[in-house]
């Protein structure tokens, strides 16, 4: 399986083989051999690089993965495919979605408002993780479909956008 993640600001493509308890992890081209990750039970695992050996923690709250390793904590975005796709062919999406089901805590934006990409439109609440969805591209609120104390499942429309880049009078 090959995913696409964001560590540290940087994006890093990732293939995972073999069965879960052990798992050869293959990143960007570089030999799959050369990596293993393997369970040892609830969160904990054994990072494997050639000859050396690390432990680690690690947890998994919707598209995040928090690890801590190297006496560090590390937070990692698994990007979805579409999302990826839709990001790298200059991101023309309509909509905001969730990534994983939750609640609505703020809404930054309403019908109407002007917004460029990246602008946050609300903050959700998962699993008591806060997360900000920001818009997938320039254009004009045209609906926001779920409001403060709401609750919506994963991939549920949040924000429309629409065309346009002035106010109307």
């Amino acid at each position: 399986m090959k995913r696409c993640i964001e560590l540290l600001g940087h994006r890093y493509e990732v293939s995972l083989n073999g069965p879960p308890a052990k798992w050869i992890v293959g990143i960007e081209g570089r030999n799959p051999e050369a990596a293993s990750l393997t369970s040892q039970g609830n969160s904990s695992f054994i990072l494997a690089l050639g000859e050396d050996t690390l432990p680690m923690e690690i947890a998994r709250a919707g598209e995040e993965v928090f690890i801590h390793a190297f006496g560090r904590n590390f937070r990692l975005k698994i990007l979805d495919p579409e999302e990826q796709a839709a990001q790298e062919a200059g991101s023309k999406r309509d909509t905001a979605r969730a990534p994983m089901p939750g609640m609505v805590v703020e809404t930054a934006v309403r019908s109407g408002d002007i917004v460029t990409r990246g602008t946050p439109l609300m903050t959700i609440e998962s699993m008591k993780i806060l997360t900000v969805i920001k818009a997938p591209r320039d254009g004009r609120v045209t609906k926001v479909h779920v409001e403060k104390g709401q609750a919506f499942e994963k991939n549920a429309t949040l924000v429309t956008l629409g065309e346009g880049r002035e106010r109307p009078l």
